[in-house]
């Protein structure tokens, strides 16, 4: 079974009310050879349906296909970083080393929450958003309500709806270039959680497979007690009823693997029965 294992893949959200420098810091990564999925473009490439809200002056799109497409993008990168890591022999060690190594995509854009379980959002003081917005010409309406909605913590509270976990970075003093440094420091680190959580995995799915020998050779008659000698007395993998009588048989309690799929569920659990 820990040949099924793969090293985690993450698909990270990177996430904000508009004017905050996700596009910026995206790119910016994207440059240092990051893999970036820009949502903008991405729906435009695959033509998701959307519709024209006149009222608002923007599209709102169709997230069922959106979902599905971000998906299939999603399982493709993952295939082609595992057939990576195996064709070339990487290690655990590699993954820091070089960007195009690094198992990791973030989508950008103030939608991607929406489609991921991690997720980073940029924050900006309203005053600064306003500044920035009317540089980029908005209308009045649009700058205001895009204020309102940094005031609010629209879309932080979106995120708690739809993500796992959520972090914050305030972008309102940063240069591109620090927020950049801080996100990059931000994904490593939740990275090498996911791997310690792999590793911790991989150990358990070990101690699985001997424990299943064992019960192969209880099944192909082997003497019971020649069985219990090789067994640790700590051994929580199965349990072995004694009772005031010879033992006779056993109740497995082996770990159930829920395998994680990218932006649908959390992460593998081990539960026991």
């Amino acid at each position: 079974m820990t040949d099924i294992l793969m090293p985690p893949f993450l698909t990270i959200a990177l996430t904000g009310t508009p004017g905050t420098g996700k596009t910026e810091v995206s790119k910016k990564l994207e440059d240092e050879g990051y893999h970036v999925l820009h949502l903008t473009e991405f729906i435009k490439e695959q033509q998701i349906p959307s519709e024209r809200d006149e009222n608002r002056n923007c599209d709102v799109v169709d997230m069922d296909a959106l979902e599905d497409a971000v998906f299939e993008y999603q399982q493709r990168a993952n295939r082609q970083y595992n057939h990576h890591f195996f064709e070339d022999k990487l290690t655990f060690d590699d993954f820091h080393k070089k960007t195009a190594d690094f198992p990791v995509l973030l989508i950008e854009s103030h939608m991607a929450h929406y489609l991921c379980d991690l997720c980073v959002v940029l924050r900006t003081h309203p005053n600064t958003l306003k500044i920035r917005l009317d540089e980029r010409g908005y209308s009045e309406k649009k700058v205001m309500e895009n204020i309102l909605a940094e005031s609010i913590d629209v879309v932080l509270c979106d995120c708690y709806d739809y993500c796992r976990r959520v972090y914050e970075i305030d972008t309102t003093t940063l240069t591109v270039s620090e927020t950049t440094a801080c996100l990059k420091e931000l994904i490593h680190a939740l990275y090498d959680d996911e791997l310690k959580k792999y590793l911790e995995l991989n150990a358990k799915m070990a101690s699985f497979d001997e424990e299943h020998e064992m019960q192969q050779a209880i099944a192909a008659g082997v003497p019971l007690a020649d069985i219990l000698s090789t067994m640790d007395a700590d051994d929580d993998g199965a349990v072995i009823y004694t009772g005031d009588s010879e033992p006779d048989f056993v109740v497995e309690t082996h770990p159930v693997l829920v395998k994680y799929v990218p932006g649908k569920n959390d992460w593998s659990e081990v539960v026991r029965e």
